[in-house]
């Protein structure tokens, strides 16, 4: 058996996907030195650290129905919020596939497919908070700017529209005028739903972690480091959007490179395609077969991965909860060797996987110094089924932000999963922002 092992841990020096290229300190230090160049609006920042003109200040009113739409990276969902002194209500609550997800559409299709989901809700509110979950710049009305459609969601002639403004047109058509829209990104959401159902609770801080079928995160800026806002603003701080999809700064393995070759978006996101639930799959399934080219496994096993045609990374997942499970990979393995071997591939790269997202989330903590004392310690809300689904790699963060945030660094942070806190952040958002 040890002999496997140590094929397969050369089989991943070979092809650049050991974990330990990825150095946690170094990619902190990495993160925060980007954050402070997108901040300054340096053209040659990897992350766009996008302002929302968003803040905490202010008392969120009760009993005001809100629709929310929230334009995930796999659904699409809509419905109407109302914080209530007993907590938020989410009613006539409707799930459908994003949008482009399945097939390309135009952005006049996409308007006109919003709008209509929107209508019926218009009798009861003509406020909207519209959580998006792919890059957008946040106008000063809180109105957003299509820059980026990622995900591989196809949606043409999106680049610089405005939401809002556009869905808003489409509904005055169909007869629903006065509908305004606030817009903002899904960390942004997650951050203000926990921030809304934590009022009880003190933090030093607090950090959005969309980690699903995308990764972002978004946190709270001081005003005196928001130096590509030229918009005044008198507020303290200001919730920023980080689009931490794109940051590069990471050695690419072999398999990396394959896959953002053949995506929709080559060059782009780099470090979303190295770690988020929508790619992850395929590099297990590119690090498998090339595995099955240079004869890692056994016979029956590398034909199998020869004419395997893809893998998600719910099947993966699946296999390393139950390797002798019902499952697609533990029924192909023949033998222990074969289930060492796949186990270990599977296992590395999820391992890289929250390596990087440990230095995202530590990259934040330096830059806002927050977290510093152990009774008030810094709050993570994370959402995504990637985060809370998958077999290994919330349990390898943890262990990660223990070792390196908490010892190392000398910062404290928890997570926090709230109910809803999409919907209920954004809701808060249009709220709060009228």
């Amino acid at each position: 058996m040890a002999d496997i092992v140590g094929k397969t841990e050369a089989f991943l020096r070979k092809y650049g996907l050991d974990p330990a290229l990825v150095d946690v300190d170094a990619c902190t230090r990495a993160f925060q030195a980007d954050m402070e160049k997108g901040l300054r609006g340096d053209p040659d920042a990897w992350m766009m650290m996008l302002p929302t003109y968003l803040s905490l200040d202010g008392d969120i009113p009760k009993d005001t129905p809100t629709i929310v739409i929230d334009a995930g990276g796999t659904n699409f969902r809509i419905g109407l919020v109302t914080i209530t002194d007993q907590g938020p209500v989410v009613e006539d609550l409707r799930v459908f596939p994003m949008p482009g997800s399945q097939a390309p559409i135009t952005w006049e299709t996409f308007v006109d497919e919003v709008s209509d989901a929107v209508l019926p809700l218009t009798g009861r509110s003509r406020r909207v908070g519209l959580c998006f979950s792919y890059a957008a710049e946040i106008l000063p009305n809180r109105d957003g700017k299509v820059l980026n459609i990622s995900k591989q969601v196809q949606i043409s002639g999106s680049k610089d529209k405005e939401l809002g403004r556009d869905i808003s047109a489409a509904l005055a058509a169909k007869g629903a005028e006065g509908v305004t829209f606030v817009v903002l990104n899904d960390t942004v959401a997650a951050l203000l739903g926990g921030v809304a159902a934590l009022r009880e609770e003190r933090f030093d801080g607090y950090i959005g972690l969309i980690y699903g079928t995308g990764v972002n995160t978004c946190y709270v800026e001081k005003r005196e480091h928001l130096g590509k806002v030229t918009t005044p603003w008198d507020q303290d701080t200001m919730l920023i959007n980080m689009e931490s999809a794109r940051f590069d700064g990471a050695p690419l393995s072999a398999f990396d490179k394959a896959l953002d070759e053949n995506s929709v978006d080559p060059g782009l996101c780099h470090y979303e395609k190295m770690v988020s639930g929508r790619y992850q799959g395929e590099l297990v399934w590119r690090a498998l077969r090339q595995g099955a080219a240079d004869g890692l496994f056994s016979a029956k096993l590398n034909a199998f991965l020869t004419g395997l045609e893809g893998l998600t990374m719910v099947q993966a997942d699946t296999f390393t909860a139950r390797p002798y499970g019902d499952n697609l990979l533990a029924a192909a393995c023949d033998g222990e060797e074969d289930r060492e071997a796949v186990y270990t591939i599977i296992d590395r790269i999820v391992e890289r996987s929250a390596r990087l997202v440990c230095a995202n989330l530590a990259g934040i903590l330096l830059q806002t110094g927050a977290g510093q004392h152990i009774h008030r310690p810094a709050c993570v809300v994370a959402e995504g089924s990637t985060f809370y689904k998958g077999h290994l790699f919330r349990g390898k963060l943890e262990r990660l932000c223990g070792s390196y945030i908490t010892v190392t660094l000398g910062r404290h942070m928890v997570f926090r999963q709230i109910e809803d806190a999409n919907l209920v952040g954004t809701a808060a958002a249009a709220l709060l922002n009228p």
